[in-house]
């Protein structure tokens, strides 16, 4: 069994997205032992901001007219789509930074519908969390706030998001 888990957080070390996330991985690892996790951090090993546009223009250019930043970023693309198809079961910690996901992830995004196809739904069928967490304050007494937030179209699946709370 694998898992593939990736954090956005721009904040690692005070992440609640990845407090939630490392829960969940927990739990999947005693489900599944001896099952292999594969990470990606996209805050602390971010992405080319411009690597989406080279790889959609990369795509629609014919190949023995790509430059060799198009070449790069459709390879980059691949792989990126390549870890959602390989894996058993998926965890997304994806903070919301001024009610919006973060460039980075975007660029995640994108690069994975490029390297999959935009018609390709890489993660239809397969396990997802989606874990999301707004900015401010998680400390004791704060009020609670969940609820049920839709993955983008390509995955057919929804996850509950929420701030972390006391075991």
């Amino acid at each position: 069994m694998h898992l593939f888990r990736l954090d956005a957080s721009i904040f690692p070390s005070v992440s609640s997205s990845a407090e939630i996330a490392d829960r969940a991985e927990t739990e999947w690892a005693t489900a599944h032992p001896g099952g292999v996790v594969n990470r990606r951090h996209l805050g602390t090993d971010p992405l080319p901001a411009d690597a989406w546009v080279q790889a959609t223009v990369g795509s629609a250019t014919p190949e023995p007219e790509r430059t060799p930043a198009q070449i790069e970023a459709l390879a980059l693309a691949a792989r990126l789509s390549g870890e959602l198809e390989s894996a058993d079961a998926v965890i997304l910690a994806v903070p919301m930074y001024n009610y919006g996901v973060s460039q980075h992830f975007k660029t995640w995004v994108d690069l994975v519908i490029a390297g999959a196809g935009p018609t390709n739904p890489v993660l239809k069928g397969t396990p997802t969390a989606l874990v999301t967490t707004a900015g401010g304050g998680y400390g004791p007494g704060t009020p609670a706030r969940a609820g049920t937030t839709p993955l983008p179209t390509w995955s057919g699946s929804s996850a509950t998001s929420g701030r972390p709370t006391s075991p």
